[in-house]
């Protein structure tokens, strides 16, 4: 990842960036007709070949998006042949044209709603984020008479915002209730997902030769931009909160299966027969071999979050945690009640964080993740991935050298989650806790 740049923050760092305002309508459902990545793509709006002085926007970002973004390649690995099996494995005619695909493959707007340049091959494109542009596509490039503002109101979705950017990258990159890439979807062949929204925001806007936009003085003017560690912090809880929901929600109710299976750690099942390699922790409050948990990555992170910024709600996070891991061993009834109080928890948090507060405990919360995968704590693959890219984005911000020496060895350790050894991972956290010190 790029060093993060600590000029991108706000300029009032204090203002509290709520999550619990009401989101703007997800693209895919929006009332809007979308008009086609072609009609982005002109010479003088967002198709030149080199970025443009003297405009507020880079304007290269049809090319970057060809040339550099996987979203745009999304439809085309439908195509593939592990996605031909794929379909032939779960029954569908073609990968190509399934919904349950195409809704995060690919920007799949109603009928109704494509205009005569839309195509569905375009993978996800423009309007798969931005929001479809029948009433923006128009105006939204005559600054400053109209303001980005202005195009939010007329449909264009504001990614800027960590809620809705939220919203908008985990009904993919984890799901929700119109879509989610279920257990029997992976036993098919869909790789696990994983998510973290500062760490894959920058890896998106960085990728390639050009960023996909620049965060300087006029992006700031026009758009909010808090810190990476509040966008990490935020984006957690957002994933917590989104999968608490999940295990609450009705998608699942009649499947035979609940919580779905989909919503568990894949390596608490799949692991080598030959070992015996079942482990629990305090956390799982004393649940017995051949219990698999939850997957709760981003819970312990929550977790090492609150420790820094409030003890009182870390202690009741971490009760309400473990009763949810004890609940997933009885019933459908006590796990939901164990999900909504673990909700509330986060709810709870969600509330009183704030960019500066964030910010004022970087050191701290590095800390925390640290002591605890010194302590083992990371014994799954899922929590292991979750802690490095917290202790990267935090070094980073941090600008501490020392530590961004030894990032490499711990991204190695990470390579292969068929080879992860949770001994090794709390063996080089140890390194980095001693070298804290």
């Amino acid at each position: 990842m790029c060093k993060m740049n600590k000029n991108i923050l706000l300029l009032i760092s204090t203002m509290i960036v709520s999550l619990t305002v009401a989101a703007a309508t997800l693209p895919q459902s929006g009332i809007d007709k979308h008009m086609g990545v072609a009609s982005c793509a002109a010479s003088q709006c967002h198709g030149s070949a080199v970025p443009q002085d003297g405009s507020n926007v880079l304007q290269n970002e049809y090319v970057t998006w060809t040339q550099n973004d996987p979203h745009a390649k999304a439809y085309q690995t439908l195509a593939s042949d592990q996605s031909k099996a794929m379909a032939s494995r779960l029954g569908l005619r073609s990968a190509t044209t399934a919904k349950i695909c195409l809704d995060c493959h690919a920007d799949n707007a109603p009928l109704a709603r494509r205009g005569e340049r839309f195509q569905i091959s375009d993978g996800v494109g423009c309007e798969g984020c931005h929001g479809g542009a029948e009433r923006w596509l128009s105006s939204h490039y005559n600054v400053p008479t109209v303001s980005h503002a202005d195009s939010v109101t007329v449909g264009l979705y504001p990614t800027d915002r960590i809620a809705e950017r939220a919203e908008l990258c985990l009904s993919c990159h984890l799901g929700n209730d119109d879509k989610f890439a279920t257990h029997r979807i992976m036993s098919a062949g869909h790789p696990r997902l994983s998510f973290e929204l500062d760490t894959f925001t920058e890896l998106w806007r960085t990728a390639g030769r050009q960023p996909h936009y620049r965060i300087d003085a006029d992006y700031q003017a026009r758009k909010t931009s808090p810190s990476h560690s509040y966008a990490w912090a935020a984006g957690l809880i957002a994933e917590g909160r989104q999968r608490l929901a999940l295990v609450m929600g009705p998608k699942f109710e009649g499947t035979g299966l609940f919580p779905e299976l989909g919503l568990y750690d894949c390596h608490a099942c799949h692991r080598s027969m030959k070992t015996v390699q079942w482990q629990a922790l305090s956390r799982h409050g004393g649940a017995g071999p051949g219990v698999p948990f939850l997957s709760d990555g981003s819970f312990v992170m929550i977790l090492a979050l609150a420790r820094s910024l409030d003890a009182t709600a870390a202690e009741n996070i971490e009760a309400a945690l473990t009763a949810l891991h004890i609940a997933g061993s009885t019933n459908i009834v006590e796990i939901r009640a164990a999900a909504g109080e673990l909700d509330d928890r986060f709810s709870s948090l969600q509330r009183r964080l704030s960019v500066e507060s964030v910010q004022r405990h970087e050191r701290e919360i590095l800390q925390q993740i640290l002591a605890s995968g010194a302590a083992a704590q990371f014994i799954d693959y899922a929590s292991a991935e979750q802690a490095f890219m917290a202790v990267q984005m935090l070094v980073f911000e941090l600008s501490d050298t020392a530590l961004e020496a030894e990032i490499g060895e711990l991204a190695d350790s990470l390579q292969d989650d068929e080879r992860y050894r949770p001994i090794q991972f709390s063996r080089l956290l140890a390194k980095l806790e001693n070298r804290e010190e």
